[in-house]
């Protein structure tokens, strides 16, 4: 058993475990907080604001890949005074109309003085930054380096594994970048095999490719693990295997702790043996009855199963408590989405882009771009019910709903980029994904358009967390233009 603090309480951990995985072992579910209102976020895995947290005096640590370790101490960031004593809650009650346009464009905001000073002090506090990490931790041990293949694979799953095999194969050099220690977590979570992997295969697992240069030919591996160095990879080929990510019901409330996607609940159920709940909702767009049925396998006791587009509205607070489907209510402790079914787009924008504020059809990437496995398959159209709820959240993070999109649209307002950075729409941890995808489903469905026509924000590098100390690692291994 491995002892771990929350809030300076002591828990028991099993070895293996992340640290949302224990939290959750343990029944909380609440971990963050929105950045405006200051509702409950928890273990989702579709918005990274709701598993950060600070662990050992470092901030903004996600919670879903740290490991759990003996002595660890995890506290809540951004409550005031305390964890336990939280008075920053009491925005709740604000009128979601007086925070339009974020804390950066609001009508009372500070514009200069000691009030502006104060104002940035509070807006550090609210994005967990406000305490700096130990001077000790703050170098990395690791130096990053550089690594030449002629392809590189994103994604370690039995599409990218394949697709790396068959590279290897060729006699050509490749490399694999997986997001997960374990190679294939999904497709074992459903109880699939996955390939065994050809020797010479290069495997940079543990790592997320953050960001794409000089139009493709350059791109950034930042480590799952903050003492680890960075990898600037060359190569003169990508392959996307990165799949599919489920995306959130356009429902009220479909933000709270006890909503994730069916990639999350299947991990905490087959890799740490946790129920997701007692009577858990499982809706989507094909694959549910798939999935409810794997999660029964795993210890779950499904309350319901069914299509997306039936779900009315998501009860609870701090924990789901049940759901509307038509004029029916059903009590259930979790909701599990599998569908609507969309790719993650910033890879092959940042290829393409080259800092422009969008990307032109006549710009390409320097290097040959191609998709295998469920990557390559159409994505899903999202449900968008005909009555919205003005206080869905389109982007918990940065508590912007879909009142305050609404609001602009009907002004005339209809530029994605535009909307993105009047309201700051996806500008938070999640950087776009699935903010944004949810943005311009509610847009087309506003105007009539169809959602494929729309053009998207920018989709700027690095797309995930990297450090200081990592970016700076990257110095002396990434020569200058």
């Amino acid at each position: 058993m491995v002892k771990i603090a929350w809030n300076n309480t002591t828990l028991h951990a099993n070895p293996g475990d992340t640290v949302a995985a224990a939290l959750y072992r343990h029944g909380i579910m609440s971990i963050a907080s929105t950045r405006k209102l200051h509702e409950p976020m928890g273990y989702s895995g579709s918005y990274v604001g709701g598993v950060l947290a600070r662990v050992d005096g470092r901030p903004n640590i996600r919670l879903d890949q740290q490991p759990v370790r003996d002595g660890m101490r995890v506290e809540s960031q951004n409550r005031w005074p305390s964890a336990s004593c939280d008075l920053l809650s009491l925005a709740r009650f604000l009128p979601p109309q007086w925070v339009y346009g974020g804390f950066e464009h609001g009508r009372f905001t500070p514009r200069h003085g000691r009030a502006y000073l104060l104002w940035e002090r509070l807006l550090a506090y609210l994005a967990g930054v406000s305490q700096p990490p130990p001077r000790a931790q703050a170098v990395s041990e690791r130096p990053a380096r550089k690594l030449s293949v002629d392809v590189l694979v994103a994604g370690g799953g039995p599409a990218g594994q394949k697709a790396a095999n068959d590279i290897a194969r060729t006699g050509r050099t490749v490399a694999l970048v997986s997001r997960g220690t374990t190679l294939g977590r999904y497709a074992q979570a459903m109880g699939g095999p996955s390939p065994a992997l050809h020797k010479d295969v290069i495997v940079l697992s543990g790592m997320e490719l953050c960001g794409s240069y000089r139009r493709g030919r350059l791109l950034i591996a930042a480590p799952v693990e903050y003492d680890r160095g960075a990898v600037a990879i060359e190569t003169g080929s990508l392959v996307l295997a990165t799949g599919k990510s489920s995306m959130p019901p356009m429902v009220r409330n479909s933000h709270r702790p006890g909503v994730m996607d069916a990639h999350t609940a299947l991990l905490l159920g087959h890799f740490h043996a946790i129920p997701v709940g007692k009577a858990i909702a499982v809706v989507g767009t094909g694959a549910e009855t798939m999935v409810a049925q794997r999660l029964t396998y795993l210890g779950s006791s499904v309350a319901y199963c069914g299509n997306v587009s039936k779900l009315i509205r998501i009860h609870g607070h701090s924990q789901v408590t049940g759901i509307d489907i038509g004029n029916r209510r059903i009590r259930c402790d979790a909701v599990v989405h599998a569908g609507a079914w969309r790719s993650d787009p910033s890879l092959a924008f940042q290829a393409q882009a080259e800092g422009v504020l969008q990307v032109s059809d006549v710009m390409s990437a320097d290097i040959d771009i191609s998709r295998v496995g469920f990557c390559q398959e159409t994505d899903q159209d999202i449900h968008v019910p005909d009555k919205m709820d003005p206080a869905l959240r389109i982007c918990p993070c940065m508590d912007v709903t879909a009142g305050e999109l609404t609001n602009l649209i009907d002004r005339k307002i209809r530029d994605p980029e535009i909307l993105k950075r009047l309201t700051s729409c996806g500008m938070g941890p999640c950087q776009g994904f699935p903010c944004w995808e949810s943005m311009l489903a509610l847009l087309a469905k506003r105007t009539g358009q169809p959602m494929n026509s729309l053009v998207r924000p920018s989709h700027r590098p690095p797309r995930r967390a990297l450090t200081v100390a990592q970016a700076a690692g990257l110095y002396d291994v990434v020569e200058p233009l």
